[in-house]
């Protein structure tokens, strides 16, 4: 590294900090600049030396290391928090991250373990950049430089109610299409616990959405473009946070508020989710303008599905909100989408084509097969056409935009999932 890390270390045990001391001293890219023994010591000298790395003691007199981390991340935003304790329980773990601190060291700690957090955490730091134009102003209809307001960008969540549908796949490149379109557009990865578009895109998780969350409420541009990462597309991609117990920190109200703040910035917001229906991945739902639903041609993927269309119901989602996505689609299996659309009664917006091969090669690989080689192929191409489709959708009246489905008789689908005949609507 071309500059050294600047650690301050926090700990009302004088022997602790020169052991910490002591581990950190042999590192050629490590400093320390300052020690502290109480939490007021501790923030007085973060503002005073504004280090990179804090080591913060969690249990210590007079002001602990929570409610001093609090502090310092509201007055040092830069530097950067490591929580060293003997408790590891998982309310200690989740105080610590909601004060602002990003790891957690659990006492006693090895030479090893302690650099490797330092290092870990200082190339994690959001590092603020100005946004490009495109995200300061968001997506404007022609006048709006005259005052009309901005037209707000489309939140598309990628969603099925049985897991391994392949809605990571099809999230990841219809964003990368999108982008690719010059459409300025963002990925959020909204499987929080074990997102996997990092590793699909071949990105590092170096900043999450957890970096955001202690601003909610002061959500700006510049903010959001210093924690959002760049694939090499041009598309922006918001991470889900790096440890599975760090989804415990995002709320309901936490992704409402950051997709109503991202729709201002982006043309579209394209929304990666898990199958599990819990408050958050609810809260998506609610605050998205589309659901791309995502089945195949198989009896339990159509139940889980026509389940979902039955909840939507309950949630008073228009049926234009929600639209069908045969995903691994074969001339071959038994079921057609004819059937599916006439049993559901919706209209399936687009079909993928099953390559296996491709998928899993470009997964393995880290790149979005809608780009290089295989940009060609069916499965490529399905997903380009319903990234047209959802461009199309935008610049019209989205209550006109659905298809309708052939009015057909009860089958022995239909019988199956007991859905009666009923009319398309409008």
């Amino acid at each position: 590294m071309s500059e050294k890390i600047r650690v301050l270390i926090v700990d009302d045990l004088p022997e602790t900090r020169e052991n910490v001391r002591k581990l950190l001293q042999f590192e050629s890219d490590i400093e320390v600049i300052a020690q502290a023994g109480t939490g007021d010591q501790a923030v007085e000298l973060a503002k005073q030396h504004k280090p990179d790395i804090i080591l913060m003691d969690i249990n210590m007199p007079g002001l602990d290391g929570i409610s001093a981390s609090q502090a310092i991340t509201q007055s040092v935003p830069s530097a950067q928090i490591i929580i060293m304790s003997v408790q590891s329980e998982a309310d200690y773990l989740r105080r610590a991250m909601l004060a602002g601190a990003r790891d957690f060291l659990m006492k006693p700690f090895s030479g090893d373990e302690l650099v490797s957090a330092v290092r870990r955490v200082y190339q994690m730091r959001p590092v603020v950049v100005a946004p490009a134009v495109s995200e300061q102003v968001g997506r404007q209809e022609p006048g709006a430089a005259a005052g009309k307001p901005k037209r707000l960008g489309q939140v598309i969540t990628v969603y099925s109610p049985k897991g391994g549908a392949g809605c990571t796949t099809i999230a990841a490149n219809l964003a990368v299409a999108l982008a690719l379109r010059k459409h300025s557009t963002v990925l959020v990865d909204g499987s929080l616990q074990f997102g996997d578009v990092a590793v699909m895109l071949n990105m590092k998780t170096t900043t999450s959405v957890v970096d955001l969350i202690d601003r909610i409420a002061d959500l700006e541009p510049d903010l959001i473009g210093s924690v959002v990462a760049t694939h090499k597309s041009g598309l922006k991609v918001l991470m889900a946070p790096p440890r599975p117990e760090m989804a415990d920190l995002v709320t309901d109200d936490h992704m409402k508020t950051l997709l109503q703040n991202l729709q201002k910035i982006y043309e579209f917001v394209i929304v990666d989710t898990s199958s599990s229906l819990n408050d958050v991945a609810i809260s998506i739902l609610d605050s998205s303008d589309r659901i791309l639903l995502v089945t195949q041609q198989n009896l339990p993927s159509l139940k889980n599905v026509s389940r979902f269309f039955d909840l939507a119901d309950t949630l008073n989602y228009e049926r234009e909100k929600v639209f069908l996505v045969v995903n691994r689609s074969s001339k071959k299996l038994g079921i057609t989408p004819k059937d599916i659309a006439d049993t559901l009664k919706r209209p399936v917006m687009a079909m993928v084509p099953v390559d296996e091969e491709t998928a899993n090669r470009a997964a393995d690989q880290g790149y979005p097969f809608v780009v290089g080689r295989n940009r060609k192929k069916p499965i490529a191409e399905a997903l380009v056409k319903l990234g047209d489709v959802i461009i199309r959708e935008g610049q019209t009246d989205p209550a006109g935009a659905s298809a309708t489905y052939t009015e057909a008789k009860p089958s022995f689908l239909g019988r199956l999932f007991g859905r009666r005949s009923q009319p398309a609507s409008g």
